[in-house]
């Protein structure tokens, strides 16, 4: 799972392999929702 910061249009991507778990503005290692998420797109629970 890789995640990238696009400066020129200030975009966070979330992707494991060629799919896009997470695009958006939010910075997603400052919300545990974001990451949340684009774990459950993948097939993941987080537990808590």
């Amino acid at each position: 799972m890789r995640i990238k910061h696009i400066k020129s249009s200030d975009t966070w991507l979330i992707s494991k392999g060629r799919k896009i778990l997470y695009r958006g503005r939010t910075n997603p290692l400052s919300s545990s929702r974001i990451l949340a998420v684009a774990l459950r797109r993948d097939g993941l629970r987080l537990l808590g």
